[in-house]
């Protein structure tokens, strides 16, 4: 039976909207985290992967920066499906097809069967009278519900169709095999240039691979108008028993105004029992004037085989709000022979408007089984808002998140010789130049970020976390000062240790990183309700454990600095000590603990968590303490602050104990300007030789130590 074609009539396609579909509500209030660890390496000369920094930056005017334990972003939409609009010419596939592809000199098909024609992507329906490309184009298509049009490749290894109207999908659209004799290992690849495209819910675009070591074909749809996608689109690679797993093919759906996804999207490497896994496709979506959302899950990881499939990458594109309630996972696959798969980056741009992401961020790296080979990079998230000239109406802008974010480094075989893969990193920023406002960024609902190192032969260092807020230019060349900086989550970034069953000794482990809080430091005296920094997490800051280390910096603690032009305020316990040395001969070192500084230049310098910032024993040499630093206009603490020096083994001939820390509470006016009402202890460390006890300075007066003979670090 030849199949049913229908043309000349409708002008839209025979399907009714569906108009109130809500595109999810706000997520239940949970407990998120982000992860960017790096992972584990192997206890025979392998190092852990590094973990990687997180990093909020704000420009854009009073709003806040704020990383908090409770609420909830909203990145709800309402699902659309329009009426398509197909033109004075409409195709409506109605059975399923085969539209083949002619040469340009061939005979003309039978009178009312579409065709393509090489090099050309007009299509047409044939009109009998043997002259091939006389007829009117299609101007649009429509394709009902359990129908599949295939479309053969009029670009040689793709199908190229332009409609001067609208596709409408219900069904299946799918492309034909590229030649063999040009090449075997791809599907034949797609591109659609309609005026919009809809394709409603149960529909799907596939050119997924589907023999073995078949790569997925690209999907390309770029509409003049909008974009309106709430079917399946996959275009993974197929996985392989003897050779390599194939790639998946590249997604984008580019729109000159808005773009709706709900389907969604698979391009995925393929997965090879033997061979090199597949990488995962890119992944594009992109609204270049209008909004941009998204619900659909978007998977591009890479396969898993002997040596692991690297993920895709992603990028979410507005230039208005951009909006994302869809998982994205971009992770490595995992190898058993080699490597694992290292994760992609994932991008989210919202230029002009706000950006707000609740879908869950996945871009692992991939573990390996195999002992001489090294887990995965984590890959990196970056999202980015720019408030302007769109949408200037205040709080309606600013960058919102609440999800788990994973980007941690894959693990190397324990028992093995391989490195951890380093996490990748988080970067969030806000700017609003010349459009100054109340926008904030905002990370909703977290408990926990993890940058710590990797334990392993080696341990890996800690990324640094760093949260910042900063003035903005008025249009009449006045700068406005910035807002507020809040962090309630745990902050951990240690170090990673030396693993007991190290084969290779002396071994380093890891530094501990950075956490800082700041305000920018020209501007707050404009208002003295904003520029203030407070931290109510937990933060333990300490390097990792050495074995015969001979050096002190290499495991040191990482540095605290709050800063807040009008106020600093920190309720969080704060552990930062140096990495122990745990060995029993006659060298090791322990790692010195970095500072803890804490300053405002014209509020109230607060603390009231327990800070340890104690240097790291080693049995040669303990490690020093940097001390701690509360300078403000006014200063109060009540906390208990222990800044001791290391211990050394006192029997061991020239053994040293590390010096205690110089503690400091700084008001301007002296004495009268500080309260305490806590406990400080500034120790040296024991050893043959005796250290340095530190000192305890209040309001510019010595409590306790050897206050002359030391010297702030300023």
């Amino acid at each position: 039976m030849s199949p049913l074609v229908i043309t000349g009539c409708s002008n839209s396609s025979s399907n009714s909207p569906e108009n109130s579909d809500p595109e999810p509500g706000p997520v239940v209030e949970g407990v998120y985290s982000i992860d960017v660890t790096g992972g584990l390496g192997g206890d025979k000369g392998g190092s852990g992967g590094d973990g990687n920094n997180v990093s909020f930056y704000k420009a854009a005017g009073t709003g806040n920066v704020e990383m908090l334990a409770s609420g909830t972003a909203d990145a709800s939409f309402t699902r659309i499906t329009p009426d398509a609009n197909l033109g004075s010419n409409p195709l409506n596939i109605t059975a399923a097809i085969t539209i083949d592809v002619l040469a340009g000199d061939a005979d003309e098909p039978a009178e009312g069967t579409p065709y393509l024609v090489e090099d050309d992507d007009m299509l047409r329906v044939s009109d009998g009278n043997d002259i091939l490309s006389d007829e009117d184009p299609v101007t649009g298509i429509s394709v009902v519900s359990g129908v599949t049009l295939t479309l053969g490749l009029n670009y040689t290894t793709y199908a190229q169709i332009s409609l001067d109207n609208d596709m409408s999908n219900s069904g299946v659209i799918t492309t034909a095999d590229v030649d063999p004799e040009i090449d075997d290992l791809d599907r034949g690849s797609l591109r659609i240039y309609p005026a919009s495209y809809v394709g409603r819910a149960g529909s799907r675009i596939d050119t997924a691979g589907m023999q073995d070591s078949q790569n997925g074909g690209d999907v390309l749809i770029s509409a003049n108008y909008s974009i309106y996608n709430h079917g399946m689109i996959k275009a993974s690679g197929s996985d392989s028993a003897n050779g390599d797993g194939a790639v998946g093919g590249y997604v984008e759906l580019y729109a000159d105004y808005l773009v709706q996804n709900t389907g969604d999207i698979d391009n995925s490497g393929g997965n090879a029992a033997n061979g090199t896994a597949g990488r995962g496709g890119d992944i594009d979506l992109a609204a270049d004037f209008g909004n941009m959302y998204n619900s659909g899950k978007l998977m591009n990881r890479g396969g898993n085989g002997g040596f692991g499939g690297d993920g895709g990458r992603v990028s979410l594109y507005a230039v208005g709000d951009m909006l994302n309630s869809g998982d994205i996972n971009a992770q490595g696959g995992t190898g058993s022979a080699d490597d694992g798969g290292s994760g992609d980056s994932i991008e989210m741009y919202a230029y002009g408007s706000k950006l707000v992401n609740t879908g869950s961020i996945l871009a692992m790296g991939g573990n390996t089984s195999d002992m001489d080979s090294d887990g995965g990079e984590g890959g990196d998230l970056y999202v980015y808002a720019e408030y302007g000239p769109i949408d200037r109406n205040g709080a309606e802008g600013g960058l919102f998140v609440s999800a788990n974010i994973d980007l941690s480094g894959g693990d190397a075989a324990a028992a093995g010789y391989g490195d951890g893969g380093a996490g990748g990193s988080v970067d969030a920023q806000l700017y609003g130049s010349n459009y100054p406002s109340e926008a904030r960024l905002a990370f909703l609902g977290y408990t926990d970020v993890d940058a710590s190192g990797g334990d392993a032969n080696f341990g890996g260092s800690a990324g640094d976390v760093f949260i910042f807020n900063d003035s903005v230019e008025a249009n009449a060349g006045v700068y406005v000062p910035a807002g507020n900086v809040t962090n309630e989550a745990n902050i951990i970034a240690r170090g990673g240790s030396v693993v007991e069953t190290a084969d290779i000794i002396p071994a380093d482990g890891g530094a501990g990183g950075d956490f800082n809080l700041e305000t920018e430091y020209d501007y707050g005296y404009i208002n003295p309700d904003l520029e203030m920094v407070s931290n109510k997490g937990d933060v333990d800051l300490s390097g990792g454990s050495s074995q015969a280390s001979m050096m002190d910096d290499i495991n040191r603690s990482g540095a605290t600095w709050f800063w807040g032009y009008n106020g600093v305020k920190n309720t969080g316990n704060i552990t930062a000590n140096g990495g122990t040395d745990l060995s029993t001969g006659t060298d090791g070192y322990g790692g010195y603990a970095s500072e803890v500084a804490m300053y405002t230049e014209l509020g109230l310098a607060s603390n009231s968590g327990n800070i340890t910032n104690n240097g790291g024993n080693g049995a040669y040499r303990g490690g020093r303490s940097d001390g701690l630093m509360l300078y403000g206009a006014t200063a109060s603490n009540s906390g208990a602050i222990s800044s001791n020096g290391g211990n050394a083994d006192a029997s061991l001939a020239g053994s040293m104990g590390g010096s205690g820390g110089w503690v400091e509470f700084f008001s301007p006016d002296g004495v009268a300007g500080v309260t305490h009402s806590g406990t400080v202890s500034h120790a040296g460390g024991t050893g043959e030789t005796a250290s340095d006890d530190g000192a305890f300075v209040r309001g510019g007066m010595c409590v306790s130590g050897s206050c002359k003979n030391l010297e702030a670090d300023f």
